[in-house]
Order: C-alpha cells, then sequence, then structure tokens
C-alpha cells in the first residue's frame, strides 16, 4: 500500500496530518470547553445551567474524538515523540488526564441528582476540568513551539517551573481566553433569553482581548524566541498564517460588535485555528524542538513507524476520517434548534 512513496514523504504527510487534527481538535472542543468555563459566573440558577449543559451536550463527546485521533495518531506514526512526551511532560500529561475525566463526568452528571450542593460541585468540576485542559494544552504547545530543554542523547534537562515561562503563561492564557470566546458566542448562538444575552455581551469583550493577547503572543514568537522564524524565511508563504490569525481575530471583534453571531463565532475558531498553525509550522522538521541546540531535537524522521505501518495508518486515516466529519456535520444539523429556558433537554 502505498509503495509509491518513500519513508520520508509518508513521514512529511503524517505531520502535516497531525498538524491539521490537532487544529481540528483546538476548533471544535473549543466551545465546551468555554461553556465549562463560563458555566459558574453565567448561570444564575438551574434553568440558566441546563441551557449551558443542553447547548454542548450532543457535541463535546464527538469532538474529544479528534483528540484521541490526535493522540493516537501520534503513537503509531511517531511513538517515540510519544514516549518522550509522555516522559518529559509527566505531570502535565497526568493533569490533562485529571481535567478530561472531570469534564465529562460533571457534564454527563450534572443534572442526574436534585442534591443542589451536588450540582454546585458538579458544575465548579466542569469548571475545573475544563481550565486545567484549555491551560494546560496551552503552555504545553507554547512549549513544543518554544523548544523543550532537551540534551543531548534524548535527555530532558527541564523542570516543571521551567515550563511555566512567560511566553508559555501567555500561550496557556491565550488558548483559555479564546475557549472563553468561542464558549460565549456559541451559548448566544444555540440559546435563548436572558443567558444568551449576557453571553453575547460577554464576547464583545472578550473577543477584543483576544485580538490583543494574541497580538503580543504572535510578536512574541517571531521576535523573542529562537528559530521561530527559520521556516518562515525559507517559505515566505508561511507567513499567511500569522496574518489570517489576526485578520480573523480582527473579524471575531467586528462581527460580535454588529451581534452578527455566527459570524464573530467561526471567525474565532478561524483565529484560534491559525495561531496554532502557525507555532506548528515553525516547528517542522522537529516534534519535539531542543531550546538547548537544535541537533538535539527530535525531528519526524527519526521518530516515524516503518513504511508499511504510516502506510496502513494513511489507508485508514483516508476511509474513517471523513466518516468521523459527516457524522459531525449530521450532528450539528439534526441538534441545530435553539435551547430555551423552558426546554428540558436530556443529552
Amino acid at each position: 500500500m502505498f509503495d509509491f512513496l518513500t519513508h520520508d514523504m509518508l513521514a512529511i504527510i503524517w505531520f502535516f496530518l497531525w498538524c491539521v487534527i490537532w487544529g481540528v481538535y483546538f476548533i471544535v472542543d473549543s466551545f465546551s470547553l468555554g461553556a465549562g468555563l463560563l458555566v459558574p459566573f453565567i448561570a444564575t440558577d438551574k434553568a440558566q445551567r441546563m441551557q449551558i449543559q443542553s447547548s454542548v451536550g450532543p457535541f463535546w463527546g464527538g469532538n474529544e474524538v479528534w483528540l484521541i485521533l490526535a493522540a493516537g495518531g501520534t503513537f503509531a506514526a511517531f511513538p517515540l515523540v510519544f514516549s518522550k512526551m509522555f516522559t518529559f511532560l509527566y505531570l502535565p500529561m497526568m493533569l490533562l488526564l485529571i481535567g478530561l475525566i472531570a469534564r465529562g463526568i460533571s457534564i454527563e452528571y450534572l443534572h442526574k441528582d436534585e442534591n443542589p450542593q451536588i450540582q454546585k460541585i458538579l458544575m465548579w468540576g466542569w469548571f475545573a476540568g475544563s481550565l486545567l485542559i484549555s491551560l494546560v494544552l496551552g503552555v504545553a504547545f507554547a512549549n513544543f513551539f518554544k523548544g523543550l530543554e532537551i540534551a543531548s542523547g534524548g535527555v530532558y534537562i527541564g523542570t516543571l517551573i521551567g515550563l511555566f515561562s512567560p511566553y508559555a503563561l501567555i500561550g496557556g492564557v491565550l488558548f483559555v481566553l479564546m475557549s472563553v470566546t468561542s464558549g460565549a458566542l456559541w451559548i448566544n448562538v444555540k440559546t435563548e433569553g436572558a443567558i444568551a444575552a449576557k453571553a453575547g455581551d460577554l464576547a464583545k469583550k472578550s473577543t477584543l482581548i483576544v485580538l490583543v493577547l494574541a497580538l503580543v503572543y504572535l510578536a512574541y514568537s517571531f521576535m523573542g524566541i529562537e528559530g521561530f522564524t527559520t521556516n518562515y524565511s525559507a517559505m515566505p508563504a508561511l507567513y499567511l498564517l500569522p496574518v489570517l490569525a489576526v485578520v480573523t481575530a480582527v473579524l471575531a471583534v467586528f462581527f460580535a460588535k454588529k451581534d452578527k453571531i455566527f459570524p464573530a463565532f467561526c471567525s474565532n475558531l478561524l483565529a484560534f485555528l491559525f495561531v496554532v498553525e502557525s507555532g506548528l509550522a515553525s516547528i517542522y522538521p522537529y516534534m519535539l524542538k531542543s531550546s538547548v541546540s537544535s541537533e538535539y531535537g527530535i525531528d519526524i524522521f527519526e521518530a516515524a513507524s516503518s513504511h508499511m505501518t504510516l502506510s496502513v495508518m494513511l489507508g485508514a486515516a483516508l476511509v474513517f476520517v471523513p466518516i468521523i466529519i459527516i457524522y459531525q456535520l449530521w450532528a450539528y444539523t439534526l441538534f441545530r434548534e435553539k435551547i430555551k429556558e423552558t426546554d428540558h433537554v436530556e443529552y
């Protein structure tokens, strides 16, 4: 299968697919993460909490499929990178897992018990899980773009504290705020009544904050991170990615101010996508870039699986990824109605 492609060509294809899958995960899961981040602060009673829960209920599980694809694709296509990530970043990965478990349990069981105290605990569990997921991934990817402290022989010499550099913290906060904005815009799109109005008002402010922070983050990336511009200098067309990130962030502000909520929502998702892809474009051919010396980084060619494994996976991806996309589009079409305060939907 795919014998006409060399091992290096397959590695490049899978690196591209890896970048795309991560980008898709960030945009599709951002609104359910944002809903969790907002629910304790904008929902004043059970009816409004149920509106928010129902707005993401049919979708959040399907959105996590893209995270599974990203993790599974890393494990199968680049096993060396997968093993090193869980060695170098063991504690952050555990925090991510805890966040995923807390988010899932909280969404599913939020209103299964009428005890107000249990509902309050689960509401804050949803918030904490969503915060952990978005913050850990934001900090982790900022460190991937900056480079981890990998020394000779693939030995990690960094510390947990070292992962929280100013650049990584800006990245983490940016990911959290972009998720908050996606959540606010989604709630405004999918609900009616007071909760929709509150979410819309919040989105008008958060889109502007996201624009400013995205500009700071991108400027820091291009001017303050060593080696970030190497690929951009070699292929100037890549500059289109950060340009599109800024343009779509500006459009999100514009549409939110004009109360054109769905275009604002789509613009914010695209801004998120282009910010992530701007960083991923900078690390090629490395998947784990070294901040100590570029020669110590782990590139896609040494990390890739065998030719047969990459070929079989590519064939499977060409079959099953379109099925996932079609299924998710069908789900969004099926559950397109707005959620009212009087609705009691069990998703």
